[in-house]
């Protein structure tokens, strides 16, 4: 198939919606698939460039520095506009992989080609509870062909805000079980930070903003190292509520053992997860879960709250352990006792690596996809018919 993938959101940018585009279209490629990428400049230099890796076609904002971004998208959509007579080629479809402002542009002046997006910001979520907000979202995925969605959670509510559940499919995220692999060793990334080989290290691979709950585990890890003499804690990932992780921490006496690393390159974390003994995910809104599925595929088994699409993700007791949600002393508990059982680390860890090869290796997620959207283009055809 050939397929013109769209987003504002790609490498070098850090997050699972750049991961995810980056590794879908990377393994449709291996499949025999067509895929360009078209997505924005990093820097805003060039107005158009293909030449900065095969099948990503990177077009300028130009007026990049314009603190307005409702300007710098206008921009953005007008530098695509001759692209759409111009350039790009015939596509089997178009998928929409951010839906924002300039992606609801873009869709009417590509009406020419069949339309797939996928749905995956938890900011869907709040947002579907709300008559007034939800619109635009409504709008949008009644434009498309079909709709995918990363977690169970997305898809029933996708279905719900749409009115027709015939056009929404669950398809997971995935990982790269070659590059994030329990082989890999973590001594270097904490010789880095300081971690000694006998301190045990909790790594917390979130942005620090309100929904990722960062802010709880802070209050819940004075319980954690009164428990635990010799475990540290590792912040990987920066965000507005930095200072109050660090103040959470200051009040309860063990800054000291808080590490911050800020921002990290995707391609830096296989060693970041290699260091940490178990991996906290204390989201209090989570669609779904790359970084689960990072660590699940280095052997690092996971603590995260029940909610949205982690319980998907992670089999209670089995590949880590779930928590009710806001339940600061059970997540203290759930980290505890992993911390205290080595063997049982090492088990859960195995187990979750073969979950992954089982269920969520990329190669899997795009030959579901393609078949999903085949289906989904076929459909849409009968029903305009």
């Amino acid at each position: 198939m050939r397929v013109l993938m769209f987003t504002t959101d790609y490498l070098p940018n850090i997050g699972g919606v750049a991961v995810h585009v980056h590794e879908l279209a990377k393994a449709m490629c291996g499949a025999g698939h067509d895929v360009t990428v078209l997505t924005n400049v990093p820097d805003g230099d060039a107005t158009i460039s293909s030449a900065d890796s095969p099948g990503v076609l990177r077009v300028s904002e130009q007026l990049r520095w314009l603190p307005v971004s409702k300007a710098r998208r206008l921009q953005f959509a007008m530098n695509l506009i001759p692209l759409t007579f111009r350039d790009l080629q015939d596509y089997d479809f178009i998928h929409f992989h951010t839906v924002d402002p300039l992606s609801r542009m873009l869709s009417p002046l590509w009406g020419r080609w069949p339309q797939i997006a996928t749905n995956h910001t938890s900011m869907f979520v709040a947002d579907s509870s709300d008559p007034q907000r939800v619109v635009p979202w409504q709008r949008f995925f009644r434009r498309m062909d079909g709709v995918l969605a990363p977690s169970r959670e997305l898809e029933s509510l996708t279905a719900a805000v749409t009115g027709t559940p015939e056009k929404v499919r669950y398809i997971p995220n995935g990982v790269d079980a070659a590059k994030f692999n329990p082989e890999i060793s973590g001594q270097l990334c904490r010789e880095r930070y300081g971690v000694k080989r006998e301190e045990k290290l909790i790594l917390c691979a979130r942005r620090l903003v309100h929904k990722n709950g960062c802010v709880l585990l802070a209050r819940a890890l004075r319980n954690v190292f009164e428990t635990e003499p010799s475990a540290r804690v590792l912040f990987v990932g920066d965000g507005p509520e930095r200072g109050q992780v660090e103040k959470e921490l200051e009040a309860a006496g063990c800054l000291h053992r808080a590490l911050f690393a800020g921002s990290v390159p995707n391609s830096d974390m296989p060693a970041v997860y290699a260091a940490g003994d178990v991996v906290v995910v204390p989201s209090l809104i989570e669609a779904t879960s790359i970084s689960v599925l990072e660590a699940m595929a280095t052997a690092r088994p996971v603590v995260a709250h029940r909610i949205g699409g982690l319980p998907a993700l992670i089999e209670d007791a089995e590949t880590g352990l779930l928590v009710e949600s806001g339940d600061e002393e059970g997540l203290a508990a759930a980290i505890c006792a992993l911390l205290a059982d080595r063997d049982q680390r090492t088990h859960m860890g195995a187990k979750a690596r073969s979950r992954v090869l089982e269920q969520f290796t990329w190669d899997r997620i795009a030959a579901s996809t393609v078949d999903a959207c085949k289906t989904l283009l076929t459909q849409s055809t009968s029903r305009a018919a």
